[in-house]
């Protein structure tokens, strides 16, 4: 009995000794103006990274998308020009839509240039973009405190509720769609067909990025205190990255599965990209 006990006790050590954890795979260089969001297209195996380049919020043209290779690389830093504040980004087939204070504003990866541009009305601050299979965008307000959504080549408020508290984080999934509720610490569901928003997870301050672990988790970061927490499929979060003791933002976060990498987009002039195992 003794030594199955002692067994047992070992056993559970290993386990604990094998969680995963993220370990430092590459920084960029220090070439970036205010990098805060990041998007994998997987067709051309490229980063790419969204440059604010100027003040929040601002109309002044700076903006501009990076692209970064897989090994940390920048192959491209002003690769889409003429942007005034880009945040988030989302891909679409061949086209990246990118929110740009007012407006959501379509890129053609072939041509590496604007196409189109979809006026928000009412908006203040465009945020965070995510997108579906069949090529809806939704986009958030985080001013606002609204969604507005892309559907048919039209852009509408798709809700507008008063639980929404700064929004600065969206993912859409089958049914639903994650929000990250910055001022209110709370991440929601809603439900895509009814609209009913339920909370999922909460106490996570200056929440800003989400993304799929490529298993039924996630990850979410913590801007402005530089932290990193992973979500299992219950909303029991778990903090795995913490870079506050080195003054480091993380902002608007993406994973590639496939290649277990966790990338950060840190506000100042890097990216760092994490091994997630």
């Amino acid at each position: 009995m003794v030594r199955i006990f002692t067994f047992g006790l070992m056993f559970l050590c290993f386990l604990t000794v094998k969680a995963q954890q993220l370990t430092k795979l590459w920084e960029t260089e220090a070439l970036m103006d205010k990098p805060e969001s990041a998007v994998y297209d997987r067709t051309n195996k490229m980063i790419y990274v969204s440059n604010i380049n100027g003040k929040y919020c601002t109309k002044d043209g700076n903006g501009f998308i990076s692209k970064v290779r897989l090994d940390g690389v920048i192959q491209q830093l002003e690769w889409i020009t003429g942007l005034d504040s880009p945040q988030g980004l989302a891909l679409v087939g061949d086209k990246l839509y990118i929110a740009d204070v007012d407006q959501v504003v379509v890129a053609d990866l072939k041509r590496g240039a604007v196409v189109l541009r979809y006026k928000a009305e009412g908006a203040i601050f465009l945020n965070d973009v995510a997108t579906e299979k069949n090529g809806d965008v939704y986009v958030f307000d985080c001013k606002a405190n609204r969604v507005y959504r892309l559907k048919n080549n039209k852009l509408d408020v798709w809700l507008d509720d008063l639980r929404l508290q700064g929004p600065n984080g969206l993912l859409c999934q089958r049914k639903n769609i994650m929000l990250l509720n910055m001022s209110g610490d709370q991440t929601f569901l809603i439900d895509k067909r009814t609209k009913s928003v339920t909370e999922f997870c909460s106490g996570i301050e200056n929440l800003d990025g989400v993304t799929k672990d490529g298993s039924d988790g996630y990850f979410v970061s913590g801007a402005w205190q530089g932290e990193i927490f992973h979500l299992n499929s219950k909303g029991e979060k778990k903090l795995v990255l913490d870079l506050g003791y080195e003054k480091v933002i993380t902002a608007d976060i993406t994973y590639i599965p496939e290649k277990q990498i966790l990338v950060i987009p840190t506000l100042k002039k890097t990216v760092l990209a994490y091994r997630w195992k």
